[in-house]
């Protein structure tokens, strides 16, 4: 088996003219096999290696009788098709899945394309495991849960996403969108026992190109995007890539609307045949008007037409996010290789909105009060990383070493306008916008500064042609200090966490792997629910535990993945709303969340293209003060299912239509934390067609075709946000 990577062998061939992509955003790249040792130097170009084991699907180990560790060389690329093969999120290494004891599902660019998705959360539909949570009005991919664990941990190429609150990431600069399912505290530090996304993305190529896009769609929306890339200089040392996307977006929703401008620029040199610096930065704008859905009324849905706007038109909000990431890939020798990255982001959310916090016993006067907010942030994180490969007695090890440095500093104003004295009233059945805007009486003002330190080690062994392990653990030393100035108050909290995992893979036959793991998490809990509680002090952090066992299958030569795996995930000290007052939480004590997925990703035949899955996850409530044992945890569906398929002619005079859908089944889920109320069960279902000539792509999307009404997730019940109905876009692209 022949294994293309991103680097290149001098001594073996000339440099390859075929394009090559390079994500030299996540990983160090890793070793070559015993095989490939001898070679004299290598460069961070492209390397053509020979079979590296069992891992590579090649057979029981190394050509000289030694065991291979799992391939962790070069850095992934772009992924034709629905399946991806690699991942780097579960190791930060490029290691085959079927070498890894746990899951990642992966969303490569042509899933993304297919579903003319615009935004991230847009995949999270047809991502089995993830269920949509909190959106804070819309202006953040707020929060989700993976099997059944709600988080908010979003990483971009390795680095946290959720500091501040950035809008929500746009898909014009994303190569893949990666899910790790279970833990991943013993890499990424402080998160949630669930699992997190980490989004790749695009990176430079050699290949000179220009893509030009349109898109337009139903509620007013239109697009623009340029993706470009190529070489710089005739040596092809220095590459770029730039990609741009420019729009506004209107809504079912009345007054509802929003425009969007991403600029990302990206910059890599090749300084020597062993050092490759890359700069990639971002800039985002987004304006949006703050949308908090609809309300249950008596814990009634659909009293209400789903547009109905119980804000107030021509109150927006602006958001800005700027961002950059500098990397530096430097290649020791054929065994070991450095990694140097720093992340830089800053950003501002300002605006106006009108949000209710009461209804009147008449069940159709609901008061609000108005919001001014006025947020700002700064985060730069530092990470040093090393990766090693050597054998001690036959035994192969892939080893990782790393040191990562935050600091993050934050300023929150929050104005607004007392309900109870100004109730700013409306009539949810008959509205009447444009009162007299009430006084702002109730200041808020706070400081936060975050740092963390963090020391993490990984060592991915092949025991044997047929078995693997992984062990790994991380050292976070947390602190954090809190300031809120009006009113106010004062919360300083240290804290120190390990963070352990561990994992095995036997591998029967090389189409099979049977895996199980462990590891735990951490999280503090912090912001303004840690000011709440400062008389008696922050409240405790956040801990977590899961388990795995599962099963990774695959079928028609590697082309079609499956997937089965039965997982129990324990946490304590979880933080949800409260429900005598909006603003703060309470802590749940105990939750747990166990059960199974299953999911297949790939080819059937050359034709056809599936991504498909199911969860069942049974979530409550273990341990509480408030909420009884056994209560279902908020927006977590005990049934979810997806599945998207699309057939593609492959010869003949109609090559390159492609016709297809996908179908969405969600569970009845409670919609408050103290299930006062539930969000039914639905199923809705998505069409697509699309025809590619030449160097041309005509697409054509209809999402809900059977204008199906549902609810996508609850806060409370005045926080309920709807789906879209039957929404039509059409795309047009062009490569030059």
């Amino acid at each position: 088996m022949r294994v293309r990577t991103s680097l290149n062998a001098v001594t073996d061939a000339k440099p390859a003219r075929r394009p090559r992509w390079m994500l030299a955003a996540l990983l160090c790249a890793g070793l070559p096999g015993p095989e490939a040792r001898a070679q004299d130097s290598v460069v961070l170009d492209e390397l053509a290696v020979e079979g590296e084991g069992r891992g590579q699907g090649v057979g029981n180990g190394a050509p000289d009788g030694r065991t291979a560790a799992a391939g962790t060389i070069g850095l992934i690329g772009p992924t034709p098709g629905y399946r991806a093969d690699r991942a780097v999120s579960s190791t930060k290494t490029d290691t085959p899945q079927r070498d890894v004891p746990q899951i990642v599902t992966v969303a490569p660019l042509e899933v993304i394309t297919d579903l003319a998705a615009t935004r991230v959360d847009r995949v999270f539909n047809y991502t089995p495991g993830v269920a949509q949570q909190n959106n804070f009005g819309g202006l953040s991919v707020f929060s989700y849960a993976i099997r059944g664990v709600t988080t908010s941990e979003i990483y971009k190429n390795g680095f946290p996403l959720n500091r501040g609150t950035p809008p929500p990431p746009d898909t014009q600069n994303v190569e893949r969108i990666e899910v790790l399912k279970g833990p991943g505290g013993g890499l990424f530090g402080r998160s949630d026992p669930g699992g997190l996304v980490n989004i790749i993305t695009k990176q430079p190529t050699a290949e000179r190109f220009v893509e030009m896009g349109g898109l337009w769609g139903s509620f007013g929306q239109f697009r623009g995007t340029v993706d470009s890339g190529g070489a710089l200089n005739e040596e092809g040392t220095l590459l770029y890539r730039f990609n741009l996307a420019a729009g506004r977006q209107g809504s079912f929703r009345d007054f509802v609307d929003g425009d969007r401008l991403l600029v990302a620029p990206v910059l890599s040199w090749q300084i020597t045949p062993d050092t490759r610096i890359t700069v990639e930065t971002e800039f985002l704008r987004n304006r949006i008007v703050f949308d908090r859905g609809v309300i249950a009324i008596n814990g009634r849905l659909g009293l209400l037409p789903i547009s109905r706007f119980l804000g107030e038109p021509g109150q927006s909000t602006d958001q800005t996010s700027n961002t950059m990431q500098v990397r530096v890939d430097h290649r020791f020798n054929a065994d070991w290789q450095m990694r140097l990255a720093t992340h830089f982001n800053t950003g501002t959310l300002e605006g106006e909105s009108a949000e209710i916090r009461a209804i009147a016993a008449d069940n159709r006067t609901v008061s609000r009060d108005r919001n001014l907010r006025d947020y700002r942030w700064d985060t730069a994180i530092a990470q040093a990383e090393v990766v090693g490969r050597f054998d001690t007695a036959g035994i192969g090890h892939t080893m990782l070493l790393g040191f990562e440095r935050e600091s993050t500093d934050s300023r929150v104003v929050y104005n607004r306008s007392n309900f109870r004295t100004s109730p700013y009233a409306i009539d949810i059945y008959d509205p009447r916008y444009g009162q007299p805007l009430p006084p702002i009486t109730i200041p808020r003002n706070n400081l936060e500064r975050i740092t963390n330190t963090a020391l993490y080690a990984q060592d991915q062994i092949s025991l044997s042609p047929e078995w693997k392990a992984l062990v790994g653990v991380r050292f976070d030393f947390f602190g954090q200090s809190f300031r809120e100035r009006i009113p106010r108050s004062q919360v300083d909290q240290t804290y120190f966490a390990a963070t352990p995992r561990a994992g095995l893979v036997y591998q029967p036959t090389p189409e099979l792997a049977l895996f199980t793991n462990v590891g735990t998490s951490f999280r503090p809990n912090i912001g303004p629910d840690a000011a709440a509680v400062a008389r008696d002090g922050p409240f405790a952090p956040e801990t977590g535990i899961g388990y795995e066992v599962g099963a990774k299958l695959d079928l028609y030569g590697g082309a079609l993945a499956l997937t089965g795996t039965a997982f129990l995930v324990d946490r304590q000290n979880v933080l949800t709303p409260d429900p005598n007052n909006s603003a703060f939480s309470l802590a749940a004590g105990g939750v747990r969340s166990q059960g199974f997925e299953l999911t297949a990703a790939g080819q059937i035949t050359p034709e056809i293209k599936l991504l498909a899955g199911y969860v069942f996850a049974d979530a409550t409530v273990t341990k509480d003060n408030v909420l009884p044992v056994g209560t279902p945890l908020i927006n977590v569906p005990r049934h979810s299912g997806s599945l998207l398929a699309v057939h593609e002619v492959q010869a003949g005079p109609w090559k390159g239509l492609g016709l297809g859908g996908g179908v969405r089944g969600v569970g009845e889920r409670p919609a408050d934390a103290v299930n006062s109320f539930s969000l039914p069960a639905y199923i809705a279902v998505d069409a697509l067609a699309y025809y590619r000539y030449e160097n041309f792509r005509f697409g054509l999307n209809v999402e809900n075709v059977f204008d199906t009404a549902y609810y996508e997730s609850s806060l409370n019940r005045f926080r309920v946000y709807p789906g879209s109905p039957r929404r039509f876009t059409g795309t047009l692209t062009v490569r030059f």
